[in-house]
């Protein structure tokens, strides 16, 4: 049987559908499934949401599963459709299923979701399954990399019968087509959500089909998410060891936005209960002649295959899809609409424009330079000061905005939402014209309903009291070799391992996930974190990008603010890091060139040569649609990014009374139930910060560190 297995998914050769044959805006957009409302000041929210069952204060299950689902065009909407897809074009997906049965071959909801509706101060507690299925139509078709550093159940070092050389490198010809046919691992991470370590979800907390197999990090399959914290849009998704990319691309993530009944400005906002506030989770796909979701290797070719034969640097789909749906429409009234913007994509990012749609005197559509003016109003975990405009939105992997579109002077029109972001970002390629620079479409042609209609422009106040600024929390670190008191910063690089063929693979700090670099201070056996910070402290991360393409950075636990962003001479300055790792007989992977604890002449510990001498111009200021708090952030290339990192409930003041001491844990004081940050998984596993293009994250992108009781000790 496991013959006949291997042979199948070895023998499985894919053949690209071309994106350009699949027709637009023949199909809606799916409204995601609302599952559950896990509050308890509106159990029953009316609307659109009237008889979800209230599920606070009790477990649910969050079960993954394969099914198939429509994402591409129906035959019917298709006429054109390839023969070989058979009597239907629906998918092999995974997904999250709550309390849907799951029948064999059945054609379920859109692959994303559930849509998790919870409430501030009221906690989340769902229990994870995972049912998805040995050999599976999907597992045939996902090229899963045994030579990564990976979850990896069944324990072979690589795939079996295909071993390195001395030199690491899979020289034999086979290990390019010997597939994984063991039990696939998933790990489910609450993205933006502050929650203990043991229900983190990070990579080392993964388990198999009935926890046959479990990684160090599983705390068991029923979470606990306080959710004391803001209104924010949150979600959640597959974060396994080395399998992330590929979990997620096969469908694993869902959505769990938080509302705060005591916020006043709720009401005043386009809500979920009349379906007037939408979310949209926006990824790239490419599917195969059979109708298949394809990780097309050859979107972004191997460039090392010897060493890592299914890896590639990102992977570039040729296909739009919304909540699960290729290049939907959406039909509106002449009104406002709140949409949620999430970027799923793998490695996509997003430079989002709402275009108005022509039809010219030859009787075609032409997409015209007109743009509906969008007005951003929250960032990933909260609500920025006041409304914004803003021209567009870029958006990397990771990210959400909330935003405003304001049909009501546009009954009758249409729309496009474009997209104009180069892959790799931001100096790729550019967007295939009519294929991926075209995201959806709005047509404006329901009538106005009874309900009454919003008021939010440019400058509307969002919040009751200013969003509290980390800024007058950060004193100056005094310059060596004094005493090291004050702020913590830290001089952090993200760099790009080049193989013969080009990436081999992308790490932070040069330092592999797994490297053990003992560094004072360290509580944990394996010693893998350099980043030890103290609850309640907050930090400066100078974050130096010294590769070519941008990466959009992700804290877990904690979320921060963006201080700015500045120009540094990125050759001089490398040439110089280059010169001292080679100094100290450091390579590619394995640590900064110097003691990362002990300071530079800037004053910050890391272990990297001063950056302040090769700094070109004034620092930029974050955009007006960042300047809220945030738990992604893009870095450009050639760039430092500075954020304020705090590790302290967001609602507490930056100073005085009420505000976070050094060394005391907030996080314990939650009305539903605290918890300890410092506390560790097994004594090993804290938490992670990462790069969230997947297939860098899958590939080293990744550092563990853990939450102490004191400042890390400094030199």
């Amino acid at each position: 049987a496991v013959f006949l297995l291997s042979a199948g998914i070895a023998a499985a050769q894919q053949v690209q559908l071309p994106g350009k044959d699949i027709p637009k805006y023949v199909e809606p957009l799916p409204l995601l499934e609302f599952e559950f409302i896990n509050a308890t000041s509106f159990p029953d929210l009316g609307g659109a949401l009237t008889g979800l069952p209230s599920m606070a204060g009790q477990t649910f299950p969050v079960n993954a599963e394969e099914f198939r689902s429509q994402i591409l065009p129906s035959s019917v909407a298709w006429p054109g459709a390839p023969a070989t897809c058979g009597l239907d074009t629906a998918s092999s997906t995974w997904g999250y299923l709550s309390g849907i049965a799951n029948a064999p071959g059945m054609i379920g909801p859109p692959y994303l979701g559930p849509v998790i509706i919870s409430e501030t101060g009221v906690a989340v507690t769902p229990t994870y399954g995972n049912n998805l299925p040995l050999g599976g139509v999907v597992q045939a078709n996902l090229p899963i990399d045994q030579t990564l550093d990976w979850a990896n159940p069944l324990g072979a070092t690589g795939p079996v019968g295909c071993q390195p050389d001395i030199f690491g490198n899979y020289t034999n010809p086979v290990c390019g087509v010997i597939p994984y046919i063991g039990p696939i691992p998933i790990a489910t991470h609450m993205h933006g959500a502050e929650v203990a370590a043991e229900f983190d979800g990070g990579p080392d907390a993964w388990f198999t089909n009935g926890n046959a197999y479990t990684g160090t990090g599983f705390p068991g399959n029923l979470y606990n998410y306080p959710n004391n914290q803001q209104e924010s849009t949150i979600w959640f998704h597959d974060h396994a060891l080395g399998i992330t990319r590929l979990n997620v691309y096969a469908g694993l993530a869902g959505l769990m936005p938080i509302i705060d009944p005591a916020n006043p400005i709720t009401a005043s906002l386009p809500q979920l209960v009349n379906g007037y506030d939408i979310p949209l989770i926006i990824q790239d796909r490419t599917f195969d002649t059979n109708c298949e979701i394809f990780y097309n290797l050859a979107s972004n070719p191997q460039p090392n295959p010897t060493v890592h034969p299914f890896w590639i640097p990102e992977f570039i789909g040729d296909t739009i899809v919304v909540n699960g749906k290729t290049w939907p429409f959406l039909d509106v009234e002449p009104r406002q609409y709140r949409f949620r913007f999430v970027n799923g994509s793998n490695a996509r990012f997003y430079v989002l424009t709402v275009n108005e749609s022509k039809t010219n005197p030859g009787g075609k559509n032409v997409i015209s330079k007109t743009t509906l003016p969008i007005i951003a109003i929250a960032t990933d975990d909260g609500y920025l000061d006041a409304a914004v405009a803003s021209p567009n939105v870029t958006i990397g992997p990771g990210e959400r905005y909330e935003i405003i579109l304001d049909f009501t002077n546009s009954a009758g029109k249409e729309f496009i939402m474009m997209n104009s972001a180069r892959t790799p970002f931001p100096g790729g390629g550019k967007v295939v014209k009519n294929l991926t620079d075209q995201v959806m479409k709005f047509r404006v042609n329901l009538p106005l309903s009874a309900v009454p209609n919003t008021a939010i422009a440019v400058g509307t106040p969002l919040r009751v009291a200013p969003i509290v600024d980390l800024t007058p929390a950060i004193t100056p670190m005094p310059p060596p070799p004094a005493a090291p008191v004050g702020t913590i910063v830290r001089q952090l690089t993200l760099n790009e391992v080049i193989g013969p063929g080009g990436p081999l693979e992308l790490v932070v700090n040069n330092s592999k996930f797994n490297l053990a670099l003992p560094t004072p201070g360290c509580n944990t056996a394996a010693c893998r974190e350099t980043e030890m910070p103290a609850v309640g402290d907050t930090e400066i991360w100078e974050i130096i990008n010294i590769t070519a393409d941008a990466h959009p950075m992700h804290t877990h636990l904690t979320s921060f603010q963006v201080i700015d962003r500045q120009v540094f001479d990125a050759a001089v300055w490398t040439a110089m890091y280059d010169g001292d790792l080679l100094a100290n007989g450091v390579t590619p992977g394995h640590g900064p060139p110097w003691p990362y604890n002990v300071r530079n002449l800037d004053g910050a510990i890391g272990g990297n040569p001063p950056l302040t001498p090769f700094l070109i111009g004034a620092p930029i200021p974050p955009l007006p649609s960042e300047m809220g708090w945030k738990d992604t952030v893009i870095t450009y290339p050639g760039e430092v990014t500075r954020i304020a990192v705090r590790w302290a409930p967001t609602d507490l003041p930056a100073t005085g009374v009420g505000a976070p001491v050094v060394g005391v844990n907030d996080y314990a004081n939650f009305p539903n139930g605290g918890f300890d940050p410092t506390a560790l998984v097994g004594g090993n596993v804290g938490y992670v910060w990462h790069c969230h293009i997947v297939d860098h994250e899958d590939n080293e992108m990744m550092r563990n560190y853990t939450v102490g009781t004191a400042q890390q000790m400094i030199q």
